[in-house]
């Protein structure tokens, strides 16, 4: 008699608990934002970038879950409509190179976001879609997943986001992935949540509804789930708007980096060259003008360039501190050069200043020319050394083969003029085999030639040759 009501109560009990695990288990309400590019990649294949957003406004915590393409280096969404004061969810794949490393960040401008140790962030697996916080590689699906709540975190530092009852339906977003390829600046794999940053190669704005991303407790927050396609198993746009993000390349570090070692490597050799070979001083002048401006010009840009990272932008690094030692030597090589022809020019006489000038420039060419493989290793591209180094032992050919060809060359001459000076090898035009006049077989006694019978005079003796004035005879008085 008993069994039918404790089988009434056992059905009744397990319905509830179904109908709990069904309301655990049901999507919690979001936003969803999806972009797909038809025409290639935002970073490869045809995959779209999602982000979906879920907030528990009991807790402030903030679910999400975000994904793009692995042929990115990172991906990252933030609140706000530009990059200045945002906070940014910023995820990468972690040192094994299949999990996901998400690091909360602030950005202070148009320039690397820091990450934010106020707020902390876990991933979370239970309950979420397939591959969650993984980095999957199967051809044109390869693709980063990231399913993570970061708690408190509707408010930073320089922001807060508006979840109550004024709660906006056009939040203001942002957007962008890293770029792809095979360099190591590129492939950012790393568990360390201040992991440097490359530049982002593509960007975008859009807004989402909050007001339809907000679950009042805990019971119905959680990471947002597929809202569309075959069973639920994508995700569709919802609550956001549409956009069409823009594609971005940051080429100041290569000009930077051309334009030092265009200096370094041609420019002030081949001025150097100018003046020990030719002794063209306003050439040499010139020429290393030219390669000061180029350098003024490339500092600049490195500073700029420094000043968009976190890694550099205490000016603190090994390549930094070598260049700008190097910028104030040329300032004070230029000034020594100048000051020394000045003086030379005026006295004719060497001087302290232009002995310092002739050494410290081969000083400051060979440290620039160091200096250039540091800043590939310090900028994330270690494989341009080897190509560099090739281009600058040719360089060092050339320079010494022209060097020293033209030393041979000003050898031969100055040997030819001796000669000449020497009277054996000179034949005069009015004198000698071919020649007109009465002294057709060579030059007359009075001019010292040698070969005659007529004894020289003591003077004459010691200017022979065309050095000797002429035997004329002197008027009586």
């Amino acid at each position: 008699m008993l069994s039918l009501p404790f089988n009434a109560l056992l059905l009744a009990l397990s319905f509830f608990g179904l109908s709990t695990a069904a309301t655990t288990t049901s999507s919690p309400p979001a936003s969803v934002f999806t972009y797909t590019n038809d025409n290639g990649n935002i970073g490869g294949g045809n995959q779209s970038f999602v982000f979906a957003l879920n907030i528990d406004q009991s807790t402030s915590d903030v679910y999400i879950h975000m994904s793009a393409p692995a042929g990115n280096s990172w991906m990252g969404v933030g609140f706000g409509s530009v990059m200045q004061n945002s906070f940014m969810f910023i995820a990468y794949p972690s040192s094994n190179g299949t999990g996901v490393t998400l690091s909360p960040r602030v950005a202070t401008g148009h320039s690397e976001p820091s990450y934010y140790k106020d707020i902390h962030c876990n991933l979370v697996w239970e309950g979420g879609p397939p591959n969650s916080n993984e980095v999957t590689k199967q051809g044109s699906a390869s693709a980063m997943y990231l399913d993570a709540v970061c708690h408190n975190a509707t408010k930073w530092s320089n922001g807060a986001l508006n979840i109550g009852a004024s709660a906006s339906k056009t939040q203001p977003m942002i957007f962008a992935v890293g770029p792809g390829g095979h360099g190591p600046a590129s492939n950012l794999q790393s568990d360390d949540l201040s992991a440097g940053l490359v530049r982002h190669t593509a960007y975008g704005t859009f807004t989402m509804d909050i007001t339809q991303a907000l679950s009042k407790d805990s019971t119905t927050a959680g990471v947002p789930r597929p809202n569309g396609g075959p069973n639920n198993s994508t995700y569709t746009l919802s609550g956001a708007s549409t956009s069409t993000p823009k594609s971005d390349h940051d080429p100041a570090p290569a000009i930077h980096g051309l334009v030092m070692c265009l200096s370094f490597v041609i420019i002030f050799p081949l001025g150097a060259l100018l003046l020990r070979t030719l002794n063209r001083v306003i050439l040499h002048a010139v020429v290393q003008a030219i390669g000061f401006f180029l350098v003024c010009c490339a500092s600049a840009g490195g500073i700029v360039v420094s000043l968009a990272y976190n890694r550099s932008k205490s000016f603190t690094s090994a390549h930094q501190i070598i260049g700008i030692l190097l910028f104030l030597a040329l300032i004070s090589q230029l000034g020594l050069g100048i000051l020394h022809h000045r003086i030379f020019k005026k006295e004719q006489r060497p001087t302290l200043l232009g002995k310092i000038h002739r050494y410290l420039g081969p000083t400051i060419i060979l440290f620039g020319i160091i200096n250039a493989p540091i800043g590939f290793a310090f900028a994330g591209n270690p494989h341009l050394i080897i190509p560099y180094i090739i281009i600058v032992v040719l360089g060092v050919i050339v320079y010494i083969s022209i060097r020293f060809g033209a030393r041979l060359c000003c050898r031969g001459r100055n040997a030819k003029r001796q000669a000449a000076s020497d009277g054996d090898g000179y034949q005069y035009p009015q004198f000698g085999p071919g020649g007109q006049g009465p002294y057709s077989s060579g030059p007359p006694p009075a001019y010292g030639g040698r070969g005659d019978d007529v004894p020289l005079k003591p003077y004459e003796s010691q200017h022979s040759g065309l050095a000797a004035p002429p035997a004329y005879p002197r008027p009586m008085v």
